[in-house]
């Protein structure tokens, strides 16, 4: 029975504090329904206000200042830009002929030279030795020749004893000129006119055919030549204009393609290319080029900055300059490309001349937003 009596006294105490657990939910429950209610209707209160001045405040456009171009047609070209150096047309080493010794340098780098100039000597005496002999030889064969010859238009002496005389001063003549040749290998001389770009030698020193003494450079014939990639082998010809900048000088020459290889080197897949340059000043050798060729002209071109395109997905577009009832508004306008330069691009469609297309501020226009424009 005692037991029986705790059970029921334990059941009764654990419904009754269930009870009063769940009155305590009800009640929290109960506060944030009529704090939501307040909530509600404080928003509708600020709702209303908000209405209410926007009611009595005038209203006003938002613009959007932008810069625009008038588009116009006209010539628009394209280019190929190549990397070249220039090079002189005559440059060449000096060497000596024969193997000996430098007995006398005559020029100094930057000297002026013509064409066969002597430019440096070497030991000969041993020849010149051979040379006064003959010649000694010659002159007692000359006179001899001489005295014969008159003997013989006398009727005096045979034929054979002229011929002998005469036979003898011939080889020596010859004998002598060899000797002559062999004397003028022993002077190094410039292979073709222009400047002295380095001298390789010095008196005492032994010289042999193959060796460097002197290089000598013609500045006035100049040319730039470049490597241009096996892909425009179709695209540059030979006649070609083509524009050479020099960046490290300031200067910028226009010339056309004297000579375009038709035959592609096959280790680095290129084909030479040539340009003359004439009466240019200050290009030295090996200065380096920009090349610009152009690989496309029309005339008659609608074309905008490039930089004021957007690519969309599947669409290129512009945005530009429309009126709407006495409003400047922007509108977008879809178009088609061809081909594009260093700073624009060939409109095909969507754009024509006379149209003002918004080239900044067109980054965040919506199509129809109202703008102010700056022309350009």
């Amino acid at each position: 029975m005692r037991i029986q009596s705790f059970i029921l006294l334990g059941t009764a105490l654990l419904i009754h504090a269930c009870g009063g657990k769940k009155s305590d939910v009800l009640q929290k429950r109960e506060e944030l329904e009529k704090i939501k209610k307040e909530i509600a209707g404080l928003q509708n209160q600020a709702k209303k206000l908000e209405n209410e001045i926007a009611a009595l405040e005038p209203k006003k456009d938002i613009s959007k200042l932008v810069e625009t171009e008038v588009i116009e047609a006209g010539a628009f070209e394209t280019y190929l830009n190549i990397e070249g150096k220039a090079d002189a047309e005559q440059s060449t080493i000096a060497t000596a002929q024969l193997p000996g010794t430098v007995t006398r340098v005559m020029v100094k780098p930057g000297d002026a030279v013509a064409a066969g100039q002597a430019l440096a000597y070497m030991d000969n005496s041993t020849l010149k030795q051979s040379r006064g002999q003959i010649e000694q030889q010659l002159s007692f064969a000359n006179t001899l020749f001489e005295k014969q010859k008159r003997l013989w238009q006398q009727g005096v002496g045979t034929e054979i004893q002229y011929l002998s005389a005469k036979n003898q001063k011939e080889a020596l003549e010859k004998n002598l000129a060899t000797l002559d040749a062999q004397l003028s290998m022993y002077v190094v001389k410039a292979p073709i006119s222009g400047t002295v770009e380095s001298v390789d030698t010095k008196i005492g020193q032994a010289a042999a055919p193959g060796i460097p003494m002197f290089k000598v450079v013609n500045l006035s014939n100049l040319k730039v030549v470049a490597d241009v990639a096996e892909s425009y082998s179709g695209k540059i010809n030979k006649g070609d204009k083509v524009e050479v900048i020099f960046s490290d000088i300031n200067k910028t020459v226009e010339s056309t393609i004297s000579f375009a290889s038709r035959v592609i080197d096959p280790l680095n897949r290129s084909f030479r290319i040539e340009i003359r340059l004439s009466g240019v000043s200050d290009v030295k050798p090996n200065m380096l080029a920009k090349l610009k060729i152009a690989d496309y002209r029309n005339n008659k071109a609608v074309s905008v900055p490039t930089n004021a395109i957007t690519a969309g997905v599947d669409e290129k577009y512009v945005m530009v300059k429309t009126t709407q009832n006495g409003k400047q508004i922007a509108s977008k306008r879809q178009i088609k490309t061809g081909h594009t330069g260093e700073s624009r691009t060939e409109i095909l469609e969507g754009i024509k001349a006379g149209d003002e297309v918004i080239v900044t501020g067109f980054q965040e226009l919506n199509d129809g937003q109202i703008i102010e424009s700056a022309g350009k």
